[in-house]
């Protein structure tokens, strides 16, 4: 056998890393442990971004950049602002 099908079949039977995560799986978004909370629908990042929180039926909860934040007394995201959270 070939290295390329050992490969393969440990991918196809989960022998794969742990930390290896199939395509078409979601990881949810992590949010940093220094966040301003605004109520349970914004926070604001250390360095200034600020987030909403956003949930489709079924799938777990996102942060997504907010560009203008004036809502919630913030000033506008710059440029190394990520436009979501992510782990």
């Amino acid at each position: 056998m070939t290295l390329l099908k050992i490969a393969l079949i440990a991918s196809a039977l989960g022998l794969a890393a742990p930390e290896a995560q199939a395509a078409g799986t979601y990881k949810a978004p992590q949010v940093p442990a220094s966040v301003q909370q605004h109520g349970s629908q914004w926070i604001t990042t250390a360095d200034g971004c600020s987030y909403s929180r956003a949930q489709a039926p079924g799938y777990p909860v996102q942060w997504v950049l907010i560009l203008n934040p004036h809502h919630i007394g913030k000033p506008n995201a710059h440029a190394k602002c990520p436009p979501m959270l992510g782990g």
